[in-house]
């Protein structure tokens, strides 16, 4: 029972880390979504399916708590790279495709990147929204760039030059001055998080920047 214990844990812990990994906007929102839970599940079943395996082909033996505890490394870590392996490749509509239960680890994935992305977009959207509706575009976007810039201790020029490129381009483009302010809002969002966004016109300062 304490070898399947170990196998658990130890495969839940890899395919979490796994997670966390890749999706690094929101980690902990991750594994509250079906694909995270299932592709957990299925780390876990395949962990103690090879322990089952282990034990009962007595492979490191059975005898001792040393093998058991061999056997019960090996499946909750080997699990991972079972399911990451692949039995070959085969190119599908010009792109190369993994054969093997890689594929369907990576269906998982992008199907939870995919969950992820849409409800991220949505909050991503009301925050911009709320925080830039009554910015002016013009009265704004050099104390954006310079408070970033500044704040940041940013110190590639090649990132300042593009953060100074992007605002450029923002202003030059054909769009509606709102909609300019909610470009601003996502390059700020993009650039410096959630938290600068919210904080950067506040209540001291905002009568400067609103139309």
């Amino acid at each position: 029972m304490t070898a399947y214990l170990i196998t658990i844990f130890l495969s839940l812990l890899v395919a979490v880390a796994e997670l966390f990994t890749k999706f690094q906007d929101e980690p902990f929102d991750v594994i509250r979504k079906w694909p995270a839970l299932l592709y957990l599940f299925v780390n876990l079943l395949i962990s103690c399916v090879c322990l089952y395996i282990l034990t009962k082909t007595d492979i490191f033996g059975v005898a001792g708590e040393i093998d058991q505890l061999k056997a019960a490394l090996t499946a909750g870590l080997g699990s991972t790279v079972l399911m990451r392996s692949k039995f070959l490749k085969a190119n599908i509509n010009g792109k190369e495709a993994a054969i093997g239960p890689e594929f369907i680890i990576n269906v998982f994935l992008e199907t939870l990147e995919k969950s992820i992305d849409r409800n991220r977009a949505m909050e991503r959207k009301k925050m911009v929204e709320e925080c830039m509706a009554d910015i002016d575009f013009y009265k704004t976007k050099d104390y954006v760039v310079t408070t970033i810039l500044a704040s940041s201790q940013i110190d590639s020029p090649e990132t300042a030059r593009e953060l100074i490129n992007s605002t450029t381009e923002i202003a030059e483009s054909p769009m509606e001055d709102t909609d300019k302010s909610y470009a601003l809002g996502y390059l700020i969002l993009d650039n410096m998080g959630e938290k600068f966004l919210k904080t950067l016109f506040h209540d001291g300062n905002r009568d400067r920047f609103t139309r």
